[in-house]
């Protein structure tokens, strides 16, 4: 199951030049005495990619507007958890990650380590992260997950959790390069027809291995000789490169992953998914009790 982190605040818009907020006043905005400072607002900017060659006035103060209010919205969540003594971390962050690869079930495919450490450096998921501490102190109902709806969950997306059949192979490999490529196949497989074993001829003839993936492998094999029982040697088979004699040594049937062992990992990821639908509500409760204004057309 391959379910994204979940994303928080997000910054849509047109791409500006950073010399366009040279107008901006110093301090775009104040929430309850705090400043948003300029500064601030173009480097939310930059980091999301929103600066470049093109772009106005009018489309500046709607961008720095969003930034600004981005800002605001950061601020007051940080007061929040402040609370509560939690601070959103890149540790707190990967560590999270890391349970939710722990919880993955086993045969399913995890993140790369750079994937990984892009994720929790991100500053999304480390808020993210913060807030489902947050509510797990705060509220815990918010974010409770109940059975039924990790098996809900689990049926809707029930084929992310099939494991495709999995194979054993054994490889030779006549490169074409060779002049009498065909041939020297040809009297391998002769002798492997006649009781040689496997192993032995494949370790004189093909000490390099395959030089194929399983995947190429098994395409190679459906495509040849599609009904091959485990433990038997394929009809001589050919891509461009090569001649192939392919073992079966065995093959285990696909299946899915049983409810139960999927279970921990969803509960974990919908808290995060039920954390990123309670920061609307969240937001404007703070928003409520706070004193905000914006500075950016005075």
């Amino acid at each position: 199951m391959r379910f994204l982190p979940v994303m928080l605040l997000t910054m849509a818009g047109i791409l500006l030049p950073a010399a366009e907020f040279d107008t901006l006043p110093a301090i775009v905005a104040t929430v309850d005495g705090h400043a948003v400072t300029r500064d601030a607002v173009v480097a939310r900017l930059k980091n999301s990619g929103k600066l470049s060659p093109e772009g106005g006035p009018a489309a500046m103060r709607a961008a720095a507007r969003q930034a600004a209010e981005t800002e605001v919205y950061f601020f007051l969540l940080g007061r929040l958890l402040a609370t509560e003594n939690i601070t959103p971390s890149e540790e707190a962050a990967a560590r999270h990650l890391a349970e939710l690869e722990r919880l993955l079930p086993h045969g399913l495919p995890t993140r790369e380590s750079g994937e990984k450490a892009r994720i929790a450096a991100s500053e999304n998921y480390r808020w993210n992260v913060a807030l489902q501490e947050f509510l797990r102190r705060a509220a815990p109902e918010v974010i409770a997950v109940s059975d039924a709806e990790i098996e809900q969950v689990y049926r809707l997306n029930q084929d992310q959790f099939r494991l495709p059949e999995q194979y054993q192979f054994g490889v030779i490999r006549i490169p074409k390069s060779r002049a009498d490529a065909r041939e020297a196949a040809e009297t391998v497989r002769a002798r492997l027809r006649q009781g040689e074993d496997f192993d032995r001829v494949a370790a004189e003839t093909n000490p390099s291995g395959a030089e194929l993936s399983e995947t190429d492998l098994l395409g190679l094999l459906k495509q040849g000789d599609p009904a091959l029982p485990a433990g038997s040697v394929s009809r001589l088979l050919e891509n461009q490169e090569a001649y192939f004699l392919i073992k079966v040594k065995s093959k285990t049937p696909g299946r899915y992953i049983p409810l139960k062992d999927a279970a921990p990992y969803l509960r974990l990821q919908l808290r995060s998914e039920k954390t990123a639908k309670a920061l609307e509500t969240i937001l404007r409760g703070e928003l409520k009790k706070a004193n905000v204004q914006f500075f950016i057309d005075q």
